[in-house]
């Protein structure tokens, strides 16, 4: 309903992205699902998923999706105006509810801290085994300049290979700053660091880690096993979902020389090219959420140029006579 009701760009260039991050975030979700599933079953020696990456995607996928709720719920309200106010459209509710999608003992930060602990851990076990070819092409890679990691490209939107790389690069860059950081320090020093001196630098790359592994999901979803009459569609929410993680960090990205400052202006175009591809599907896509019809008993879901077309006394009537 919001999204047909949102015809200009100032909408769909706020919506689109929601509608391709919750397509994309589902299929992360459910990716992740299976995964747990295959895990807990007996025999699950056959499947290579460690019970410390199952904690990390969990609590990755856990803490990205609650904080898309919120946004969703908020940013769909306030595209609909005054008609996000009525308690009969039912915003209210969306919006409280993300509240509990968004606490893990605090926020979900608690979350993205319980990822890099694991993610140190775990990067820990494999530095020990490693081989020295291997720890001198890490090295490598944490003192390369930008240039080299970019292949020489100016950043493109449209060019998933090279998003997905330096997805992959700035996590390992991250990680190994934050690993360089504590490596020292004792048990009450790297307290001390972790919680009041370097929480930003552990909470950029935990959501760094978590972009980089929803990417990873769902291009192997969608690229490789989704249905061919899907993969158009699919494909675009998922370019659009990419273009959304590059702007949202694009300081990063232009300060480390992953993208260039004409790249960076280049992404405002594919980001617009992307949503006008889009728009013409979304209440298709929209209705893929098979949401029922009991479910959007809502009047802007419905007939709501009937329902605002008399005096409803503030909805008090509706509400009084199903009290009684």
């Amino acid at each position: 309903a919001v999204v047909s009701t949102q015809s200009g760009h100032y909408g769909r260039g706020a919506l689109m992205p929601l509608l391709a991050k919750t397509y994309i975030y589902d299929i992360a979700l459910k990716s992740i699902q299976s995964m747990y599933a295959k895990y807990s079953l007996p025999g699950r020696d056959v499947y290579t998923v460690s019970h410390r990456e199952i904690v990390m995607m969990c609590c990755a996928i856990k803490a990205i999706t609650g904080w898309h709720i919120n946004e969703a719920a908020t940013i769909s309200r306030e595209r609909c105006g005054g008609q996000g106010y009525l308690a009969a459209n039912r915003f209210g509710p969306a919006i409280a509810g993300s509240h509990s999608s968004m606490t893990a003992e605090g926020d979900n930060s608690v979350l993205m801290q319980k990822v890099a602990t694991e993610y140190l851990a775990d990067l820990s076990t494999k530095l020990r085994k490693s081989t020295p070819i291997a720890l001198a092409g890490l090295m490598f890679n944490a003192h390369a300049p930008g240039l080299y990691h970019r292949g020489g490209k100016a950043g493109s939107g449209r060019d998933i290979s090279y998003i997905r790389n330096i997805l992959r690069i700035r996590e390992q860059l991250l990680f190994l700053e934050l690993a360089k950081k504590i490596k020292d320090c004792d048990r009450k020093e790297r307290f001390a660091l972790w919680a009041e001196q370097e929480q930003d630098l552990v909470q950029h790359a935990a959501r760094a880690y978590s972009e980089k592994l929803i990417s990873d999901l769902c291009y192997e979803k969608i690229y490789e096993r989704a249905d061919v009459e899907l993969q158009p569609i699919l494909k675009k929410l998922y370019n659009l979902y990419l273009i959304t993680v590059l702007q949202d960090d694009i300081g990063y990205f232009i300060s480390n020389n992953f993208i260039t400052r004409k790249g960076a202006k280049a992404l405002k175009k594919d980001f617009n090219e992307l949503v006008a591809e889009i728009a013409p599907h979304s209440l298709n896509l929209a209705n893929g959420f098979g949401i029922t019809e009991e479910m959007l008993s809502a009047p802007i879901a419905r007939d709501w140029v009937t329902f605002n077309s008399y005096d409803n006394a503030g909805e008090m009537k509706e509400f009084e006579d199903r009290v009684r």
